[in-house]
């Protein structure tokens, strides 16, 4: 912030730093007012990036200028008053645009508010999107030292393009960043992706400083009035820090009490517990029971508060105890201190030092390992080719050197374990391997061998410190460990990592920097080794209080079975053979070197996510209650409430069972009717155990989350073995996918990626390319003036080998599309089959094109099913148990269509069995996965839609294997490229106003309505009444999965529309009165979805986002929820995810809404992707705002 002629101006940096905390921005309105001097904060390097900032742009203008083209430069002098010289740029700068000069250098936009420097514009010529002085327009492109795209820079760029827009009256396309590094690359990002959440931060940030129409902004007053500093990421870097931190501890606020939530804090304050001091001596339980928490919960922040307290005399030294079990219990195995094994010379301690933000998915840049001899060794991920740069190629031989020493520690000492600090160090092993698709085996023996200890664990479950946080670092005065290095924390790396990262290329790996990170990792790889040993010592004292022996954990044996073992050989052989003449650089690749690569890296695609799927479940099954009940997948605190009815028989031959009821608090969870169920207390009681011994014995009968019940059965004659929680675990065989892309690879590496013969389908597809359906190379699929249907018939026709992609948009008519290709295709004699990610999905495609065939086409179908699994009831379709009867029906021609999933399609023996097999919902099966399938056909034809659901994955994958099929034909483009598919470009569901949002939002505006769809209205009162998009403010906080003001807000919205006598008009003109079957509400969250249902008549439709896919209604009602984005249990990506609001909204047919707390718009985004995501919550408000009814 700054004065000019007397006037507050900001520029792009100011609005970052709200974003980051919007207590900053009212102390920066402080010092602007002189109430307060700002403080001075030491920036050893900025004069040298600054420098070598300069020099960056030079360069790229000596690139600029060798093109040819006429240069403007706007001049910047010192010789005149700033406010003067800041106009006279501002004017050149128009000037400049005006004259059509090819590229403006120091571009600068000032409109009396808002000031800003463009390092350049660059001239586009394009009629179709003229400017005011002819059919030209410009683009921003700014240059940034870092060598990746920041928010920041991103946010700052889109305050020049709404500059550049109001004056040369054109919205450009997009806007460009010429980054660092020795390559210099150009990314460059669509306008539209960001825009939206740039004007509501804007916005935001206008009334904060200036007020708005309605009332003027507040006074400056220091301290500030209106906000608080609570504790956010920037206080990292921040120059207010420590008058921040200061004022905290003034106020002796609840933020210092180690492992309180917000939520907790704001309950607690709604109860006049404001402070330490008054949580340390509440009483407890609290009388009625504190919102959102559990009772163990509370007791552990008011225990945390107590020692707090009690050790505020003896500061700065600390105390700390042990935490026992309650009387006559034994020490728990598993838990606590009881989970550090016996010391052995070959142990070492490891610690990784990574930034989330740099390089779009974060970076791990430094690998510290420690001996217990006290050698050190630094592993950095410095690129192989370029020693000088920090790249994931580098990262990629880090993680290699450092897996490689690991295992040749683990041959020499095979009891050795490696310890760490907190769960990021084998959350990123795990990630490491899944991401460069290398050391899979070592890492999995480290974990089925149980070689890695988190000590964090130990000391949360072991002890209780007198500390504000439960780093290391805190804990260090307990076992009197000093540190060479003055770094605060692992947010301080980061922000020297970053700094590093800025000063460009050429800057020496062994800088001062770099040498200052890599003595902070030493200190904290040593700090571990004294916390372990400290660790033992009072694993001696927790024996000698209670008297008994504190159990080892139980060894696990690392090694994985011999069969395993051969079949990953075989695998990396073909691995070896795809990739060994492939450049290192994806930019270097040609398309089959490209192609051949990402074959190798699906080869392993289902052993990574099944090595995830089991890596997680051990990991739950040794989670504490409270652990349990806050995971995602498991089922905790479950209580039994008695048994129901009399005890019955499931069928005339099975024992007699008794049917018991449980209770459970609201939570989120993936456990159903098929789930495989295990008992967390049955393996901590015998860790060593098979399988078996811990699997629950009970029968699952149902588990709703309406009434937060979970039914099972057990023998009545027997006393059930309750569980308290339940771990599922769903494995299914995978065996034939695995063989299937194993076949593919070993054909390719014997023939090449492009030689004509089997596997073309599969081929083309990890190729991209096209089907030949006699148009020219480059040209659209679709001829001028065909419409997408006749398009589709007409090359089902046609098709002979290659993969063709068809992308339907909500209420676009892609299973009519598919089903009237499949009815040609039948027509002519074809054998055609059918799959997808469901048996449901399946029948619904099923079903569709036997009602084509009615026209007078002959289906013989056959419809593979599984046990459990209700087939179509038709009598042109046969239900077969086995994928022989399959096969052979189709070998003889007894069948001329076969539906199945994959375990169907994959087997060698389904080889060539149909000419075209179609894959409904695409968008969420693996690339992998359609490639097993696709020897079955000559020619396959993917159906979906990746901007809706994507597919769920449990595992990391290297970049492209992580994709599903469609979302790999799209690339980088939101909808379906012309030359490369089909898109259906009209929907059959939305009216025009949900339309606009639609396809603004996620389909680059190609989605277009049916002329008659803008006859749908809803006849209600304000503000739901009328079309499009409405946007409904919640009042709540710290609600993560479940809101029950936010419930009971939808609930009202609900039965006023119900029961109030509103009324919708249909696309024919039909009106009639609305009922429960009219309006679905969706949530994120099954624990969201159940407090809603308990409030409304079971005829209600309320369900997640996957249940209700496909489905639609007249009104849409989008719960969102969280409080804010730091209460969101699954992070931002999932609370903000595209796909989910794309379906949550595209349900509706007249009246889509979104329920939600305006913290979620207040969002901090700290990468472009993360400000993409947000961007769609943006455009909905802002469309829903000019169309709800005044």
């Amino acid at each position: 912030m700054q004065l000019i002629d007397g006037k507050p101006v900001f520029s792009a940096t100011d609005l970052v730093g709200y974003l980051a905390c919007e207590h900053l921005t009212a102390l920066e309105r402080a010092a602007l007012a002189g109430l307060v001097k700002r403080p001075m904060r030491e920036d050893r390097e900025l004069d040298m990036i600054r420098r070598r900032g300069f020099q960056h742009e030079e360069r790229y203008l000596r690139e600029l200028r060798a093109l040819g083209g006429r240069v403007e430069t706007i001049e910047r002098r010192d010789d005149e008053e700033r406010g003067d010289r800041i106009r006279r740029q501002a004017a050149e700068t128009v000037a400049a645009m005006e004259s059509g000069a090819d590229v403006i250098f120091q571009a600068t936009f000032f409109d009396g508010r808002w000031l800003g420097y463009a390092d350049f514009l660059l001239k586009v010529t394009d009629p179709d999107r003229p400017s005011v002085w002819g059919p030209y327009h410009y683009e921003v492109a700014d240059t940034k030292l870092a060598r990746h795209v920041k928010a920041g820079a991103v946010l700052q760029i889109c305050s020049y393009v709404e500059q550049l827009e109001r004056i040369q009256g054109v919205r450009p396309q997009h806007m460009h960043v010429v980054l660092g590094g020795s390559e210099r690359e150009k990314t460059t990002l669509r306008v539209d992706d960001y825009m939206a959440y740039y004007r509501s931060a804007k916005r935001r940030f206008e009334v904060e400083a200036l007020g708005s129409d309605s009332a003027p902004a507040a006074e400056a007053t220091y301290p500030p009035a209106a906000t608080y500093p609570e504790p956010v990421d920037h206080c990292d870097v921040c120059r207010w820090s420590e008058l921040c931190v200061q004022r905290r501890r003034d106020d002796d606020h609840l933020s210092l009490v180690a492992g309180i939530t917000s939520r907790q804090r704001k309950a607690l304050a709604a109860r006049e517990i404001d402070t330490v001091v008054k949580l340390s001596s509440s009483p407890i339980p609290f009388d009625p029971p504190l919102d959102g928490s559990s009772a163990a919960s509370i007791e552990r922040v008011r225990e945390q508060a107590r020692i707090q307290v009690e050790g505020r005399p003896v500061r700065p030294e600390l105390i700390h105890e042990l935490l026992l079990p309650s009387p006559g219990d034994p020490v728990e195995r598993e838990r606590g201190l009881a989970i550090l094994p016996e010391p052995s010379a070959g142990d070492l301690f490891l610690d990784l030092e990574g930034d989330p933000y740099a390089f779009d998915d974060g970076i791990d840049y430094l690998f510290g390992v420690l001996d217990v001899q006290g050698t050190f060794t630094a592993l950095w991920s410095f690129d192989p080719d370029a020693p000088a740069e920090i790249t994931l190629a580098g990262e990629k031989a880090a993680f290699e050197r450092l897996m490689d020493l690991l295992t040749e520690r683990l041959e020499r000492y095979p009891a050795m374990h490696v310890y760490h600090y907190a769960a990021y160090e084998p959350t990123a092993l795990k990630r490491l391997m899944g991401r460069h698709g290398t050391r899979e085996e070592a890492v999995d023996r480290l974990l089925r061998g149980g070689v890695l200890v988190d000590l964090f664990r130990a000391v949360r479950q072991g002890l209780r410190a007198s500390v504000e946080s439960y780093s290391i670092k805190r804990l260090e005065p307990l076992y009197g460990f000093v540190r060479q290095e003055g770094l605060r924390d692992a947010g301080s790396s980061i922000a020297e990592f970053e700094e590093w990262l800025e000063l460009g290329e050429g800057d020496r790996p062994d800088s001062p920097i770099l040498k200052s990170i890599e003595t902070y990792n030493q200190d904290d790889v040593l700090s571990t080794q004294r916390l372990r040993d400290w660790l033992e010592t009072l694993r001696g004292e927790l024996a000698t209080v209670t008297g008994q022996q504190v159990p080892r954990p139980a060894p696990l044996s690392p090694e994985a079975p011999p069969q395993l073992s051969e079949a990953n050989a075989r695998v990396q052989e073909v691995v070896d053979r795809l990739t060994h003449d492939v450049p290192t650089d994806p930019n270097e690749r040609t398309d089959g070197q490209q192609a051949s690569w990402l074959l190798a890296q699906l080869l392993s695609w289902h052993r990574r996510e099944a090595k995830v799927a089991f890596w997680e479940f051990f990991n739950r099954m040794g989670m504490d209650d409270a652990e349990l009940a806050a995971d995602r997948e498991a089922l905790g605190s479950i209580e039994p409430e008695g048994p129901i009815g009399e005890p019955w028989r499931p069928t005339p031959r099975s024992h007699m069972r008794q049917t018991w009821r449980y209770r459970y608090p609201p939570q989120e969870h993936d456990i159903g009717p098929r789930s495989d169920l295990y008992d967390p207390a049955l393996y901590q009681e015998q860790p060593g155990a098979k399988w078996s011994a811990w699997k629950v014995k009970g029968g699952l009968m149902q588990v709703d989350d309406a009434t937060l019940t979970v039914e099972m059965t057990w023998p009545p004659d027997a006393e059930p073995q309750h569980p308290g929680a339940l771990v599922p675990l769903n494995i299914i065989s995978d065996r034939e996918q695995r063989g299937a892309l194993l076949r593919l690879g070993e054909w390719t590496t014997a023939n090449g990626i492009d030689a004509p013969g089997p596997w073309r389908a599969a081929r083309d597809l990890l190729l991209r390319r096209p089907p030949a359906v006699g148009q020219a190379p480059g040209d659209p699929l679709c001829n001028p003036g065909e419409s997408e249907l006749d398009a589709a018939r007409r090359i089902a026709e046609v098709l002979d080998g290659g993969t063709l992609g068809i992308q339907g948009p909500p209420g676009s008519g892609k299973t009519y599309t598919g089903a009237r290709m499949m009815v040609q295709l039948l027509k002519a004699g074809k054998r055609v089959g059918i799959s997808a990610t469901s048996h449901k999905v399946i029948m619904h495609f099923l079903n569709a094109v036997l009602a084509a065939a009615n026209e007078g086409v002959e289906v013989r179908a056959v419809q593979k099913v599984s046990e459990g699994v209700d087939g179509i009831d038709d009598e042109r379709v046969t239900l077969a148990a086995k994928n022989a009867e399959v096969q052979d029906g189709l070998a003889d021609g007894s069948f001329n269509l076969a539906a199945g999933t994959a375990w169907l399609w994959s087997p060698e023996a389904s080889a060539d069995l149909v000419d075209v097999l179609f894959v409904d919902e695409a968008g969420q099966m693996s690339l992998a996965n359609v490639l097993a399938m696709s020897g079955a056909a000559r020619s396959v034809v993917l159906l979906g839609d990746p901007q809706q659901l994507d597919q769920p994955l449990q595992g990391t994958h290297p970049p492209g294997a992580d994709r599903s099929a469609l979302s790999h034909l799209l690339g980088d483009h939101d909808a379906m490229p012309d030359h490369l598919g089909l898109f259906l470009e009209h929907t059959w569901r939305l009216h025009p106003q949900i339309t606009r949002f639609t396809s603004e939002a996620f389909y680059e505006n190609r989605l277009e309505s049916r002329p008659h769809l803008a006859r749908q209205e809803l006849h209600a009162t304000k503000p739901i009444g009328g079309v499009g998009l409405r946007m409904l403010e919640a009042d709540h906080a710290g609600a993560d999965s479940e809101s029950r003001e936010e419930a009971h807000q939808v609930v009202s919205v609900v039965r006023a529309l119900v029961d109030g006598g509103s009324t919708w008009v249909d696309a024919d003109g039909e009106e009639r009165p609305l009922s429960y079957a009219d309006v679905l509400v969706v949530a994120p969250y099954n624990a969201q979805v159940g407090a809603i249902a308990r409030l409304l008549p079971s005829q209600a439709r309320v369900g997640t986002v996957d249940k209700f896919q496909g489905q639609e209604a007249p009104i849409s009602i989008y719960s969102m929820t969280t409080s804010s984005p730091e209460d969101a249990p699954r992070g931002m990506s999932f609370l903000y995810s595209r796909h989910r609001l794309n379906v949550a909204t595209s349900r509706a047919r007249c009246v889509a809404v979104v329920v939600a707390e305006p913290a979620l718009l207040r969002v901090r985004a700290r990468t472009p992707e993360q400000m993409k995501l947000a961007n769609a919550l943006c455009q909905f408000v802002e469309i829903a705002e000019e169309q709800t009814p005044k």
